[in-house]
Order: structure tokens, then C-alpha cells, then sequence
């Protein structure tokens, strides 16, 4: 058998005041008073409807039922539609991307001539003078254009 552990001797609850300060004055505390019970409010009774105005009120619910129906349907209906209509134009747009790649195929450009610009001064006459038309300057090249022709 297990010993039972030695008990503790209790601390007494009161604390002895230190030497050298003053006892601390008693709080007083706050009586608070009960909560008055809440009571509540006498049950309601709901007002007596005939038996017309019941079959009136059910013969509404159902009229407005059958018409959400209807909307329903209408409006389900509306969204196959626009699904399709969607992919008609998603196929569309597709190839017409097709088409437009294949007709933008990066080629290279043609070079283009160069405009001869008009210079001023004394300068302007002299190399005016130097400057040989480009048919003249490489007849192979004038020779290879004249035969594409």
C-alpha cells in the first residue's frame, strides 16, 4: 500500500502588516440589488380568419407560385440560349484568329529607296554632280530586275 503524502500546514488567511507601513483602510463594497424579473408580454392572439378568406389567400399563393414557375422555365430557357449563342461567337472569334495569323505571317519588307535630299550651298553642286543613278552603278542588278518583269 502507498503512504499518504504528509498534509501541509494551512497558512493563516490573515496578513501581518509589514513594520513601517500604515494598515490599508477598509473597502467598502457596492450592495448590489437584485434585478427586477422581466416580464413578459401576454401572448398575442392572432385574429380569427374565415374560411373564404383562407381558400382567397391559398388560391393567391398558388396563382403567384404557378407564375414564378413559368419565369422560371422562361428564364432558364433564356440562359441555354445565350450559352449557345456564346459558343456560336467563342467559334467565331476562334477562326477568325486563325485566319488573321495565317495572313499576318512576319515577311520581310521590301527596302525602299531612299529620297535623295536636297542640300544647300556650295557643297550641294559639287557632290550633285558625284552621285550616279542606282540603275547605272550595278548592271547586274538592273539586269536581274528587267527579267522579273
Amino acid at each position: 500500500m502507498a503512504k499518504a503524502a504528509p498534509k501541509k500546514a494551512a497558512k493563516p488567511a490573515t496578513k501581518a502588516a509589514k513594520p513601517g507601513r500604515r494598515p490599508a483602510a477598509a473597502k467598502t463594497t457596492k450592495v448590489v440589488k437584485a434585478a427586477a424579473p422581466v416580464k413578459k408580454p401576454a401572448p398575442v392572439k392572432a385574429p380569427v380568419v374565415s374560411k373564404d378568406e383562407l381558400r382567397i389567400q391559398l388560391e393567391k399563393a398558388q396563382n403567384t407560385i404557378a407564375t414564378l414557375r413559368t419565369k422560371g422555365r422562361e428564364a432558364v430557357r433564356a440562359a441555354k440560349a445565350s450559352t449557345a449563342q456564346i459558343a456560336e461567337l467563342e467559334a467565331k472569334v476562334a477562326q477568325l484568329e486563325k485566319k488573321s495569323a495565317v495572313q499576318e505571317k512576319p515577311t520581310s519588307p521590301a527596302p525602299t529607296a531612299k529620297k535623295p535630299t536636297k542640300q544647300r550651298g556650295r557643297k550641294a553642286t559639287v557632290k550633285a554632280d558625284v552621285n550616279v543613278p542606282a540603275e547605272s552603278a550595278d548592271p547586274a542588278l538592273a539586269e536581274a530586275e528587267t527579267t522579273e518583269d
